[in-house]
């Protein structure tokens, strides 16, 4: 699939896929957009557990990267669970990273390399880092866990709808662990209806630069 590097208003890339045409990430800020939603809203709730996270929209493996960073102060045991129909290729992701100052400062090149390589198998990070990266279609993937955080990352309900219907968030939302947490970019009243439906307690919570709001959304312990 032809994408695009380009330039970010934090100084970190995002790719821009020619397909879909959308970026993976925001151009207001790639690792900005990502921090605030994903570690901030997300994965900074956990703090010396062992959690199973779920991602949907593995794509360019920037949120993944990030909370292998992150968690190295957290303290966490995690198992990574990624899902991906289309992974971009080792001459793509190898750039990306290059050009991304906050993962390529951090992580050498050795470590960073697993994050792209190995789909389909489990693989070992670091011994309290496990990432299963699967390249497969939503419509095919079977959740066998409990997951107690779910990054939401599909490109935009414009593009993919089909990866926003009520069925489609049910099939993920069912295997949301008590008490875990949904995070997510999107903030249309329609998914919050849908998350709502699905018995979630939905949050509209302040967005990074360029997006007045964001989702997080916590399983109601009472269903």
């Amino acid at each position: 699939m032809n994408t695009e590097i380009i330039s970010t208003d934090d100084g970190s890339c995002t790719l821009r896929n020619e397909h879909f045409g959308e970026t993976y990430h925001s151009i207001n800020g790639a690792v900005a957009e990502s921090m605030h939603i994903f570690i901030n809203l997300g994965l900074r709730s956990f703090c010396n557990h062992n959690i199973s996270i779920l991602e949907i929209g593995y794509g360019t493996g920037l949120n993944a990267m990030l909370s292998f960073i992150e968690n190295q102060s957290l303290g966490n045991t995690i198992f990574y669970h990624g899902i991906e129909k289309f992974p971009i290729g080792k001459e793509t992701f190898l750039p990306f990273v290059s050009h991304t100052p906050d993962i390529f400062s951090k992580l050498d090149d050795d470590t960073a390399i697993k994050f792209c390589e190995d789909w389909n198998s489990e693989i070992e990070i670091s011994p309290t880092f496990h990432l299963l990266k699967q390249n497969i279609d939503f419509e095919s993937f079977v959740p066998n866990r409990k997951y107690d955080l779910i990054y939401f990352d599909a490109f935009s309900p414009e593009t993919q709808p089909e990866m926003w219907t009520l069925e489609n968030l049910r099939k993920i939302i069912n295997n949301l662990a008590p008490d875990g947490i949904f995070v997510t970019y999107c903030c249309k009243g329609i998914l919050k209806q849908n998350l709502r439906a699905l018995d979630l307690i939905v949050k509209r919570m302040p967005g990074p630069k360029g997006k007045r709001h964001v989702i997080r959304a916590t399983k109601n312990l009472a269903h």
